[in-house]
């Protein structure tokens, strides 16, 4: 509640409105029955009708009064709830857009969904359906034992003497049903994560027959779901009845004792009916408290997961007064990097100087740090030792989104979002006309591709670009680097995996996108690797060669080696996969 609170800013005024809502609810409630008291003795035995009449009257405007303040309290807490819920659910997504690649390296994507979906949710029921519960019967517990005190303080003594263990199993019931709803999110979290792994590797599953042991998998997970569940139900069904079984204790005592006062004569009929309907509202409050506290115990267990996520502190992240960077020239330097993703490090000194303009090739095999080198470009990540620099600033220094807005990556397995061709291509400028679209598309060849889909740029594409071929996608996503116009540019494996009809259009799309932008090249074909000035050999970290195509195959080395790797020396390709 305390983390929930910083999204009551603007709306305080209103909840506490809604507080003295509640407690004029309460007052209401517990008033008709003080009311109800002075009917029977003072009307009804004492056979005043005119009285009784008064009362009944009077007692009618104040139920009308309730079911009032009653409405006005659901639907001001259900709207407050559903803000809270809805800044809540922005942040978390906002705040996880800005943690870096590593914390996405180290977390299951189920997992991260988990906490967007059925963590909020949770958060969510209380807030809109549990919120309106929890605040009348906080209102109405001491209103009513309140009454109960005024009605007649010796029937109230005797039943607040069940309070004290009511309290104690509520405070156990806080300790224990906390932990274990903590555990059932985790159990929800892993359901959600193996199918969320699942689901993006069905084709894998499907290929290999391995769908038994999936299924197993999910049983094993699922099982274990339900057996958690089960246990928690367990505890609620020990505190709930036992609340009940103390209201009954309660009951009794104050029945057992108010026959022998109104024997007596020192009790009234009236007071005595007053007083157990008034101990009934002793204990609804116990016992709704205890049915939304099993909400609130679910709540609070999502909210430890939620600030799991807002405690993350994004590794990259701009400095205090970090300046926006002014449009740039280009010119990129790499200098003395070294950069370790765990203790040993994966980059050992690396330094180069990409003018502006330029276009350098990295090549080397798979895992010597190549796609590293161009993370660090992007700022992914920020180098342990060394600068990465663009016009003289170190990345570090400047503000990360004006340096994003002016660098273009395009990925060996590019991801398209559900919607339009266009769409996809206008992700990179939101506010593009429909005729900057339609010409990045023209540019690069992928207007030739819509042209046999129906619907041309506005086809409906699916989620990751299934339906579409390798090279199609890639096209798309060349398109949109395009439109983007970035003056720094990062081919990350971009010329792999695609198919050979398309391959003549990606190379003229790649002259295209190439022309006049700084541009790092990572690529296993040489017909990419020759548009470099320089390719740049790594190997283990290091820079081990540099120079022209021509130069580096004059050479014995490990550019030559790379060269001859496939198809027992085929030369239009190289290993240089990663």
């Amino acid at each position: 509640m305390r983390r929930l609170g910083r999204y009551l800013e603007g709306r305080k005024l209103t909840a506490a409105l809604m507080v003295l809502v509640g407690a004029g609810n309460a007052a209401a409630q517990t008033g008709g029955w003080l009311l109800v008291r002075n009917a029977i003795d003072k009307g009804i035995t004492a056979d005043n009708e005119h009285h009784l009449t008064i009362v009944v009257a009077i007692y009618l405007g104040v139920a009308a009064a309730g079911w009032f303040l009653q409405a006005m309290l659901i639907r001001g807490l259900a709207t407050i709830g559903q803000a809270i819920v809805i800044g809540l659910r922005r942040d978390l997504f906002d705040h996880l857009t800005g943690l870096s690649l590593r914390y996405f390296s180290q977390q299951k994507a189920g997992w991260i969904i988990a906490r967007l979906t059925s963590d909020v949710d949770a958060v969510s029921d209380v807030l809109s359906q549990g919120m309106p519960t929890l605040v009348s019967n906080v209102m109405l517990l001491p209103a009513a034992v309140t009454a109960l005190l005024i009605a007649d303080w010796r029937l109230g003594i005797v039943s607040l003497a069940v309070l004290p263990p009511a309290l104690a199993l509520s405070r156990w019931f806080q300790r224990v049903s906390h932990a274990a709803n903590v555990e059932q999110r985790n159990r929800i979290a892993a359901v959600t994560a193996q199918i969320a792994e699942s689901v993006a590797g069905m084709a894998v599953v499907q290929a290999f027959n391995r769908e038994r042991r999936f299924q197993a998998e999910f049983d094993a997970l699922n099982e274990a779901n339900r057996a958690q569940s089960t246990y928690v139900q367990k505890i609620f069904s020990v505190f709930f009845p036992s609340i009940e079984f103390l209201g009954v204790l309660a009951m009794v005592a104050v029945l057992y004792v108010g026959s022998h006062l109104y024997a007596q004569d020192t009790l009234t009929i009236g007071t005595l009916i007053t007083a157990i309907y008034l101990l009934q509202l002793v204990f609804q409050p116990l016992q709704e408290l205890s049915d939304v506290y099993g909400q609130l115990q679910s709540a609070g267990a999502a909210m430890v997961k939620i600030a799991s996520i807002l405690d993350e502190e994004p590794e990259i992240r701009d400095r205090p007064g970090a300046k926006p960077l002014p449009r740039l020239s280009g010119d990129l330097d790499i200098d003395s990097v070294v950069f370790a993703y765990g203790k040993d490090p994966v980059l050992h000194g690396v330094s180069f100087r990409v003018p502006p303009g330029g276009c350098f090739a990295l090549v080397g095999e798979s895992g010597h740090g190549k796609s590293t080198l161009a993370r660090l470009i992007g700022r992914h990540y920020d180098p342990d030792e060394g600068a990465v620099r663009v016009d003289h600033h170190d990345l570090r220094d400047v503000q990360l989104r004006s340096y994003r807005r002016q660098l273009g990556v395009v990925l060996q397995d590019p991801f398209l979002f559900s919607g339009t061709i266009a769409s996809n291509i206008r992700f990179a400028k939101p506010d593009a006309t429909d005729e900057e679209v339609q010409a990045a598309a023209a540019a690069v060849g992928v207007d030739r591709v819509a042209a046999r889909l129906s619907g041309g740029l506005e086809h409906e594409v699916r989620e990751g670009g299934a339906g579409l071929s390798s090279g199609e996608r890639q096209l798309i996503s060349i398109a949109r680097a395009l439109l983007a116009d970035p003056r720094i540019l990062v081919l990350d494996e971009a010329t792999s995996n695609i198919d050979r009809p398309t391959e003549v259009l990606i190379e003229r799309a790649l002259d295209r996108l190439l022309a006049g932008r700084t541009s790092i090249i990572i690529a296993h074909r040489l017909s990419t690797v020759r548009r470099a000035e320089k390719i740049l050999v790594v190997e283990h970290g290091r820079i081990v060669q540099r120079g022209a195509e021509r130069d580096l195959l004059s050479e014995d080395g490990v550019f030559r080696r790379l060269a001859h790797t496939l198809e027992g020396g085929d030369e239009t390709e190289f290993a240089a996969a990663g």
